[in-house]
């Protein structure tokens, strides 16, 4: 096996789907230790949802009642914007889920920590060795950037009249290829030590990502935000202490990532006490992002639920009006995009990572996501060059065997 946890987590997935895997799965971790839950012994999925207090009402019920449990899933965008109702058109906005079984996987080996599972002779996972990522330009087009450019126009005029002050507006980019998502699983993504990787599965989505932005780790005493907000693509003509001094007096990179970080910071507050480490830079192998991280000491009586909403992603202020013009402009469901995905163990421990650099599978095909923070400081040449930059860090390889 290759010295990196995930492929060890592919190849156990690989080998189970040729015997009794389910069609239900989710893999998060890091390239050292991989947890796999499989199966459903319970679940809560939303597809209609009323108020977001119902929302998450609903969310603290379930993790309370499954408190002994390992709980695996995701979190979309989705519930937290209500007003998207003129997308006609299937998309889970959340599935949690109570494994059957449950294997750790790090670099050498696994171990199978709950339920039964039939594992012997695994063979190292294949599925894209020797195959290189398809180029994004073979998948994103002059027609697609024009349109959200065009919207991100008209998100600048809105923010100049003083009708919105922040709003992180996505596209989507349908893909022919069929996507091998356990290939975008185990990619050569960041090591860095906040990237998280995933792959998720059910009968009606599928994604798989390595994610920068690691919102909740912790548990209920104390837990760790680290906000990203703030993106530059790496310049090879110049140093990189170069880049990072122009990234750190960059008035649109300052004035993104401050208007980011007021909302979860006030939310986090709320919790109860806060330590702050604000506007560090993040380099990874294709870009860098503003950083601030937070440590979070809740007061006594506060559930993992209230730690979740608390950091979850909304990226427009003011809310309603932001929502507002969000479904306006984006003609989809987020989904999964932009939501949170991660695990809950048996003691109170949680880690949760935005669901960002992701690629997606449904019943309509293959396709991608990204989106731009646009502020006072945007236009719609960078923002739109912006989501091209991440794309451009999303490595994905066209179906061939996949799990």
């Amino acid at each position: 096996m290759q010295d990196d946890a995930r492929h060890y987590a592919a190849s156990v997935l690989q080998h189970l789907q040729q015997t009794d895997l389910t069609d239900s799965f989710c893999c998060y971790g890091t390239n050292d230790s991989v947890l796999i839950g499989i199966g459903r012994a319970a679940s809560l999925n939303l597809i209609d949802s009323g108020s977001l207090d119902s929302v998450w009402s609903q969310i603290s019920e379930f993790i309370t009642a499954n408190s002994n449990e390992y709980i695996f899933g995701f979190i979309g965008f989705d519930p937290a914007n209500q007003l998207n109702k003129k997308v006609e058109s299937y998309q889970q906005k959340m599935d949690l889920f109570v494994p059957d079984t449950v294997i750790r996987c790090s670099k050498s080996g696994y171990k199978v920590i709950k339920g039964d599972a039939n594992i012997e002779d695994i063979k190292e996972y294949h599925s894209h060795k020797n195959q290189n990522s398809l180029p994004i330009q073979n998948i994103d087009n002059d027609a697609l950037r024009k349109q959200y450019s065009k919207s991100v126009e008209k998100f600048i005029n809105l923010i100049e009249k003083g009708s919105l002050e922040r709003a992180t507006l996505a596209r989507k980019i349908p893909s022919h290829f069929t996507f091998d998502l356990s290939g975008t699983f185990t990619a050569n993504h960041s090591r860095h030590s906040l990237a998280r990787s995933f792959y998720f599965s059910n009968p009606h989505i599928a994604f798989a990502g390595q994610s920068p932005e690691l919102l909740a780790e912790g548990n209920t005493r104390l837990f760790s935000t680290h906000k990203l907000s703030g993106t530059q693509a790496k310049n090879n003509s110049h140093t990189i202490a170069k880049q990072i001094s122009s990234f750190q007096s960059s008035p649109r990179i300052i004035s993104e990532h401050q208007s980011a970080i007021v909302s979860i910071e006030k939310s986090l507050l709320d919790l109860g006490t806060l330590n702050a480490t604000k506007f560090k830079v993040m380099e990874l192998p294709t870009l860098f992002h503003g950083w601030s991280s937070f440590e979070t000491s809740p007061s006594t009586g506060t559930s993992i639920a209230n730690c979740l909403r608390a950091i979850i992603p909304y990226g427009v202020n003011p809310l309603e009006q932001g929502f507002e013009l969000l479904a306006q402009h984006e003609n989809f469901c987020r989904g999964p995009y932009y939501g949170l995905v991660g695990c809950i163990t048996p003691d109170g421990d949680f880690s949760f990572t935005q669901v960002l650099r992701s690629a997606f599978r449904d019943a309509n095909g293959s396709y991608l996501m990204a989106g731009a923070a646009i502020t006072s400081q945007s236009t719609a040449e960078i923002e739109t060059a912006e989501t091209c930059t991440k794309l451009v860090g999303i490595q994905v390889f066209e179906k061939n065997t996949d799990i």
